[in-house]
């Protein structure tokens, strides 16, 4: 069954700036791996015919013959009658851990620490302490009492009242913007989103048919006012934020802003999704960060605030527990949408989560001292190999955004898998085709293994080639 059949202008888009000085169906047979493993092509997605690319990308046809051959030669998609060529599951790539550093694949695709060191010893603590769990029927779509008075009281320590009855527990971040999404968005509604932004809830906010508008993060820290104009004449149904420690730029949302941005869009009706996955992640230091709720100044503002968090880039992204922070009627809403998806967050991991947000505060400071060398590492690594490049500043989070100083993303992400680094090219953050200047780099792999990631990333990019660089287009540039 075909998920999707991709038309030639939609790939063309999706492409970005593919083409180098090597072989042209063989760096356009990579292109579209590239785009399938990121998944801006979803597996079952049958390619455009081999006439309309051609004339698309102006090449000629053998030349895309011959890239369409290369991918089912490499496994990467197949022929099937009436359908083309079709993109299959992309395969496993192997990849390095501490025990080889040049056996595999370094993998910068997701910015996701590896397993916080005590995950263990919870877990052995709640075999002993809760047997009682396996007695219980295991589905919760709601979430279990323990474990949301403990999440409320999170947020009420971080200065933002909050009590159990606004918390649902979600089988992480992810599920839990689809579920938002579906629940509010219908077909042909107005969604904002910062750009650029997390690829996934961009995914999410599409799946409802709801029609995109962005806001550049870049006129978000440099212009407040012109923010506030674009977020007054979006007036979105749903608008989707990152406000600390954005994903993927690192930056934060100016302070001034936050209230007026509130006041601009609950205004208008609209009801805006948070994001704060990475907010606790600091670096330098530890440190308390204000939720973005916090800034409302109308009890009917934070009513309009649905806020998203979760253990999987602070304990493990293995561990799928994720929460909402919302109006108690809204609460009631979401589980009532959820029980159409899934049968609810298992209770295993619930218990493991409770005893993981009860030693919380230690688990953010020993992340606080593994990420904040490997940042230093990374940075000063780029500087001495790659002094053209110019990374983003940032005070929290996992990563940070990586102005190239040419249109070379895709190209970039291309060659990079031929030296064993795995990278997400700057468009997957944004409208196709804009931010092929930058890449995303995340600083969350063990600290011996930053320096042979440089080094290779410095020999991707000399491969040089493609024609000239296009003007970037108004509000691409952070």
């Amino acid at each position: 069954m075909i998920a999707q059949r991709i038309t030639a202008h939609r790939l063309r888009q999706l492409l970005g700036e593919w083409r180098g000085d090597g072989h042209s169906y063989r760096e356009l047979a990579d292109s579209i791996e590239l785009l399938t493993r990121d998944g801006a092509v979803a597996p079952g997605s049958a390619l455009p015919a081999e006439r309309r690319l051609a004339e698309e990308l102006g090449v000629s046809r053998t030349t895309v013959a011959a890239a369409y051959q290369r991918l089912r030669d490499g496994a990467i998609a197949v022929s099937r009658q009436g359908s083309g060529t079709v993109v299959r599951v992309p395969r496993t790539v192997e990849i390095a851990h501490d025990e080889g550093i040049g056996a595999g694949a370094f993998d910068l695709t997701q910015a996701t620490p590896a397993p916080w060191q005590g995950l263990a010893s919870l877990g052995q603590r709640a075999f002993e302490e809760r047997p009682d769990a396996f007695e219980l029927p295991g589905y919760d779509t709601i979430g279990a009492s323990e474990l949301r008075r403990t999440i409320a009281e999170r947020y009420s320590a971080r200065g933002l009242p909050t009590s159990p009855e606004q918390i649902m527990v979600t089988l992480g971040a992810q599920h839990a913007i689809f579920l938002v999404a579906r629940t509010l968005l219908a077909r042909g509604d107005r969604a904002l989103i910062e750009a650029p932004s997390y690829p996934h809830a961009r995914g999410a906010l599409a799946a409802t048919g709801a029609l995109i508008a962005e806001l550049p993060v870049e006129v978000s820290q440099r212009d407040p006012a012109a923010a506030l104009e674009i977020a007054a004449r979006v007036s979105p149904r749903l608008a989707y934020l990152i406000p600390d420690h954005h994903n993927p730029t690192g930056s934060s949302m100016p302070a001034e802003l936050r209230g007026e941005l509130i006041a601009t869009l609950t205004a208008r009706g609209s009801h805006i999704l948070v994001d704060e996955t990475t907010a606790e992640l600091t670096l330098g230091e530890l440190r308390t960060v204000l939720p973005f709720a916090a800034a409302a100044e109308h009890p009917y503002q934070q009513d309009a605030i649905i806020t998203v968090g979760s253990l999987g880039k602070t304990v493990w992204g293995g561990l799928r527990i994720g929460w909402i922070r919302a109006a108690p009627e809204l609460i009631d809403r979401l589980e009532v949408a959820r029980r159409l998806g899934d049968l609810g967050t298992g209770v295993w991991e619930q218990v493991i989560a409770t005893y993981a947000l009860e030693s919380y505060d230690e688990i953010l400071a020993d992340r606080c001292r593994e990420l904040t060398p490997r940042h230093r590492l990374l940075i000063s690594r780029l500087a001495a190999e790659l002094p053209g490049w110019r990374p983003s500043a940032v005070v929290g989070g996992a990563c940070t955004w990586v102005d190239l100083g040419e249109h070379r993303s895709t190209a970039l992400a291309r060659e990079a898998t031929q030296v064993g680094v795995r990278l997400t090219p700057g468009p997957r953050f944004g409208s196709p085709g804009v931010f092929e200047r930058f890449i995303r780099i995340p600083f969350t792999l063990p600290l011996e293994q930053i320096p042979e990631v440089v080094t290779r990333l410095a020999s991707a990019w000399q491969v040089r080639g493609g024609p000239p660089a296009p003007p970037l287009r108004e509000g691409a540039v952070l």
